[in-house]
Order: structure tokens, then sequence, then C-alpha cells
């Protein structure tokens, strides 16, 4: 993932005569004058809050929020810069990763900076300047190219029954029809997955969280590092409990042609705990995050195929009933890596997996220490 967050930061020292400044009677009036006079946008104080229900909105202070809405409402209407309501350049920074987070749909942002104004030396007020990719007339071209697309992927999750059924619908729909390609055009932003049908992980990270959140499922975008590379993925509220949902190792596409899992889709990565992905993802953000906990919204669970203790009648049961529906793979998910070895020893090395699929004649077989999931191809 290469993000485009690029800060520099200006010191400048207005050297003003104090008596030109604040004559008699004189109070902030006079220092907005000064701001007007030297080119500074003004600032949007009073700008409305419409990021009530983002997740990384909601755990920054009152006037952090402040910033980040007038952050944000200069970004959708497209102004080059605006005088914001904090002298502190960390707020700055903390709500435009924060904006980046919970607004997975700005694509059209190139990069933006922050210029600390300083009066006799002290700071006085910060300027937030934004540089876009696209002029105005060309982000509505693409929006109306995206609209389309984006319409059809909300008609599908509006006739899921729930909202765990529009996490697993909208992760094997953007599996399936978005190809994992490094080489994409804008494969930073969400034009990659609507229009050009192929991106990496921070497309399919911005396409997750868009189109859970317009569908009424909260979502945030979480980067940091896996497996030693930088990588994005999400955080989904489900029934008041938050998951781990990462669409880009589910697409098994990026472990290459040669994998036999290549090609299919690896449910894994959708709606997991902390301690599972934190086995090889490491969140690198500056906002807090919830310990997820649950498992009740788990693919594996949902699905009756996880295993917190040891049966080989019910896990032969459902390598059965997939053989013999002429599936290609069965996957499931154990407990604790003692009961995925003991599956692993007793259906394939011992060779049981013959008992409950007579007429089997090869068997691949695939082993996530990591999730404790073997997944069997016929």
């Amino acid at each position: 993932m290469n993000t485009k967050k690029k800060w520099k930061k200006t010191c400048l020292m207005l050297l003003l005569i104090l008596t030109m400044l604040f004559p008699a009677g004189c109070g902030k009036e006079s220092l907005t004058d000064v701001f007007g006079l030297a080119g500074i946008g003004s600032g949007k104080g009073d700008v409305s809050c419409v990021s009530g229900d983002r997740y990384v909105h909601n755990t920054l202070s009152e006037k952090q929020q402040l910033v980040y809405d007038e952050m944000l409402h200069a970004i959708i209407n497209m102004q080059e810069n605006v005088r914001l309501s904090t002298t502190d350049t960390e707020d700055v920074k903390r709500c435009y990763h924060a904006i980046c987070a919970d607004y997975g749909e700005i694509f059209w942002v190139d990069s933006c900076s922050y210029t600390e104004i300083l009066l006799f030396g002290r700071p006085c007020a910060v300027n937030f300047t934004i540089s876009y990719a696209y002029t105005p007339e060309e982000v509505a071209d693409y929006r109306a190219q995206m609209q389309p697309v984006i319409d059809e992927y909300l008609e599908r999750l509006a006739a899921c029954e729930s909202d765990y059924e529009k996490t697993e619908v909208l992760y094997r729909k953007l599996i399936c029809e978005v190809a994992y390609d490094m080489s994409a055009d804008n494969n930073q932003n969400i034009l990659s997955v609507f229009l050009g049908k192929k991106t990496v992980c921070q497309g399919y990270a911005c396409a997750v969280q868009y189109l859970l959140q317009q569908a009424g499922v909260p979502c945030v975008i979480i980067t940091g590092i896996a497996q030693g590379q930088p990588h994005a993925w999400n955080m989904v509220l489900l029934d008041g409990d938050y998951y781990y949902l990462d669409a880009t190792w589910g697409n098994t596409d990026f472990l290459g042609e040669s994998s036999i899992a290549a090609g299919s889709v690896n449910y894994g990565y959708l709606n997991i705990t902390s301690d599972e992905l934190f086995v090889n993802h490491q969140p690198q953000v500056d906002f807090p995050l919830v310990n997820c906990d649950s498992r009740e919204a788990n693919y594996y669970v949902k699905n009756k195929l996880y295993f917190d203790s040891w049966d080989a009648d019910a896990i032969g049961a459902k390598l059965s009933r997939g053989f013999e529906e002429k599936e290609d793979s069965v996957s499931l998910k154990f407990a604790d890596g003692e009961l995925l070895v003991q599956a692993k020893t007793y259906f394939i090395d011992d060779k049981h997996i013959t008992d409950y699929c007579e007429k089997i004649s090869r068997i691949y077989y695939v082993q996530d220490e990591d999730l404790h999931i073997l997944t069997i191809y016929f």
C-alpha cells in the first residue's frame, strides 16, 4: 500500500507592529483581518457534523471533531485551503488520518499539507491545504461512471437478511469480481475497484468501508503491517460486536497461480478476532482500537464449520457432504493448533477420509497454522 499523505510544516512569522494590528478597542476581528490580508483561508467553525456514525470521528475529542469536520467539509467541496479551529498541528495530522479511515470513497485527494502560523513566535492558527488529483469536472465524471456499479453492489446488499450476510456477500463478491493486481491503475482508491476491476489492499479496504457504511453497517479502514509489508484491512461492527475483515487475504490470487488455493475464496479472514488477526497483522494507527473477541459472526461459526472439540464423525460428515455435492473443497476451522494437527493426522495421514468419502481418489490440502484451518480439495 502506497499512501499519499505528504505533510510539510512551514513556520510563518508575522512581524507586524503591535499598534498597527491591535489599535485601542481591537479584538479578535483584527486578527481575522490580518489572516485575510495574508491570503489565509477563512475558518469554517459553523460547518455541520455529518460523521456521527463514523468510528474514528467518535474517538476524537470535541475540539478535534470540529477540526475533522472543517477538514472534511473542505475536501468534499474541493477547497484548496481552510483555516482550522486549532493551533495544534498534531490535531491536523490525527484528524486527516481519521478522515482517511472513516471515508473510503475519497479518491480525489492527491496530497495535503499544513502551515503553522506564528504571531510573535507563538502559534496562533493552522492553515490546511489540499492538492487534488482531478478537477471538479473529472471527479463528477468518475462518480457518474462508478455509480451504476456501486448501485449494483448496494442492491445486492439490501437484499441480505442480516448484517452478517452483508459482510459475507460483499467479501465473496469483491474477491470474485475484482482481481488482486499490484500493477492496477488507481490501486490506492475505489476507482480501481469499481472501474478497473483490479486493485490491491488499499482499494479493497476502501471499497469495503464505503459499501458497508452505505449499507448501514459501521466499518473503518485499518492500516498497518502484514508479513513485513504495508497493508490495509477493515474493522466492522455486527450486532454490537466488532470483528476484523481482510478481503485482500481472502483473495487467493495473491498467492500465485501455482498455489492449489489460487482462484478460490479464503473465508479465514471474514469476521475474526483481534487475537487471530494479530498473529500476522500489526495495526499502525493513531486512534484507539477495541478488542475484537467475539466469534458469533465468524464465517466458520455461522456455517457450522468450527470445531472446539474432537468429533471425528461430525468432521467426517462435513467432508462427506462436500464430496457428495461435488464441491471443489471443504474448509474446517479448529479452536486450537492441537485439534488442527489431530484432524490432519487422522483424515489425511491415516487416510480416514476414505471412511467418509468412499470413492475419493486423490486429495490435496492446505493447512493454515495461524488460523487453525484445514482445507481439503477434492
